[in-house]
């Protein structure tokens, strides 16, 4: 199929860097994927351009693609790291994602997990590994990466920085309203989710609403929605062998002929053309 979402799992640990590296020596690099790293033991020193922070055990670590940093080991340290790519990553995924690195751009960012937190985080990486390890011979592999990736950005989200929090937009304001909005159909958006519902969340009329989302984001609430569909359709449809009906009815629309409709008004294929076109870029 595609290329899956996650592009290589990495696992650092202390005899690495002690016998062929050396504790203390700094590394620096960029790559095109995203990076997710979780320290499990140690201590070590992230950086970019005018940034630096200190990393130790129970860190959880975001860096976007394509940002210069380096890294220095202080005290032998091991971890997890998983490259994988935004773009391609379950919708609510995306939007985890996307909303850290908007808050703060062009940084490395980092969540401070301990005790039970730590431990669920390292088992949702040991269990995304195992997935994407043998993610060509079974159908729910797919499924089962999205919900441990997930998990990480729920952790990481949910102990997230006092300094991310702070920097956070003011709550009440639009622009909290709409983040706040786009998470929910981030992590709804393939069941009923109403406008109307949505609107009254936030005690506005549904006209007013659709004007404010659609002036910030460029389209419709109903197009987003519709868009956020198709996006996870063509994932699935490139990473799993699911059957088009079924995959039509678990992003969330209820008639098979608009799916088809609006996916070759979209893409300019069906969606069998689609996944032809994806299984033979992969040979």
């Amino acid at each position: 199929m595609g290329r899956a979402f996650v592009e290589q799992i990495e696992h650092f640990a202390p005899h690495v860097f002690q016998a062929l590296e050396g504790e203390g020596l700094y590394r620096s690099h960029s790559h095109e994927s995203d990076e997710l790293t979780l320290i499990l033991d140690g201590e070590g020193s992230y950086m970019t351009q005018g940034h630096n922070i200190l990393v130790a055990r129970g860190d959880l670590i975001l860096i976007p693609a394509n940002l210069f940093h380096g890294f220095v080991c202080l005290k032998a340290w091991k971890g997890i790291s998983v490259h994988f790519f935004k773009q391609e990553v379950p919708s609510y995924c995306q939007y985890l994602v996307g909303n850290a690195f908007q808050q703060n751009p062009d940084h490395i960012l980092v969540s401070r997990l301990n005790g039970w937190q730590l431990d669920k985080a390292e088992l949702a990486l040991k269990q995304l590994e195992e997935e994407w390890s043998r993610r060509e011979q079974s159908e729910l592999c797919y499924d089962l990466m999205r919900n441990a990736f997930e998990s990480l950005l729920l952790s990481y989200h949910s102990n997230a920085s006092e300094a991310m929090k702070a920097s956070r937009i003011e709550q009440g304001s639009d622009n909290q309203i709409l983040q706040d909005a786009l998470k929910v159909i981030h992590s709804s958006y393939q069941t009923g989710l109403k406008i109307s519902d949505l609107a009254a969340h936030y005690f506005l009329s549904e006209s007013i609403f659709r004007k404010k989302f659609t002036e910030m984001v460029g389209i419709s609430p109903k197009q987003y929605i519709i868009s956020l569909r198709l996006n996870e359709a063509k994932r699935l449809l490139q990473h799993t062998h699911k059957p088009i009906e079924w995959i039509s009815s678990e992003v969330g629309f209820t008639s098979s002929s608009r799916f088809h409709e609006l996916f070759v008004k979209h893409f300019g294929k069906t969606p069998l053309e689609w996944r032809k076109s994806g299984e033979a870029g992969s040979n």
